[in-house]
């Protein structure tokens, strides 16, 4: 893995604002990012509904963590306290919301041909839930037409793959994508992730 400086880490931290603990052992792990500050919230049993975020409601699915992009915003469920490893994944899972848009067609591009090349293997399994949940419904026709739901499945993958990778906890039960493709996912971010500087 590529080593940052002190210096790296204390820029990367500096990036996000937050109102509560931070995660501050993930920030040397992370490749250099660049932009404006985004604040981190921390909000009590989140649920997802009909397009909104909503703390301590009885409606919607309940969710870790949501992100948004033009209030440069991350909003992570506070239960997440008590375990570290899972608060280090979902964090680096949002900020890397933020990165997907700015980072360059040929890289994504290269990850949609990387999952591509997976689907028509027939391989199962993700690297968290946010993904998985959207894979398990994925048509042909949703890989083969591009549409919504394969968009944001891509997305979903690659958050869930920077979460895997740049978090520090080695097994965890939403991880099902097998040993081989888990390889190959490792060699993907290290060629086209760590030597550079991200934009979020």
């Amino acid at each position: 893995m590529r080593h940052f400086s002190k210096t790296s880490e204390n820029n990367n931290r500096a990036l996000f604002r937050f109102h509560g603990v931070a995660p501050e052992t993930v920030f040397a792990r992370l490749p250099e990012l660049r932009g404006e500050r985004i604040a981190v919230i921390y909000r009590p049993a989140l649920t997802a509904w009909k397009g909104d975020l909503l703390s301590k409601s009885q409606k919607g699915d309940s969710v870790y963590a949501g992100c948004f992009l033009r209030k440069r915003r991350i909003v992570l469920e506070q239960g997440m306290l008590r375990t570290p490893r899972v608060l280090e994944r979902i964090f680096v899972h949002e900020i890397f919301h933020f990165v997907w848009p700015r980072l360059g067609k040929p890289v994504r591009d290269s990850f949609h041909s990387l999952i591509a090349r997976e689907m028509r293997r027939g391989i199962a399994g993700e690297l968290g839930w946010s993904a998985e949940s959207i894979k398990t419904n994925l048509t042909a026709e949703d890989r083969v037409t591009q549409t919504r739901r394969w968009k944001d499945y891509l997305c979903e993958s690659f958050c869930d793959t920077a979460g895997w990778y740049f978090g520090s906890a080695r097994q965890y039960s939403e991880m099902t994508l097998g040993r081989e493709s888990r390889a190959e996912r490792r060699r993907w971010v290290r060629e086209h992730l760590l030597e550079r500087t991200l934009s979020i």
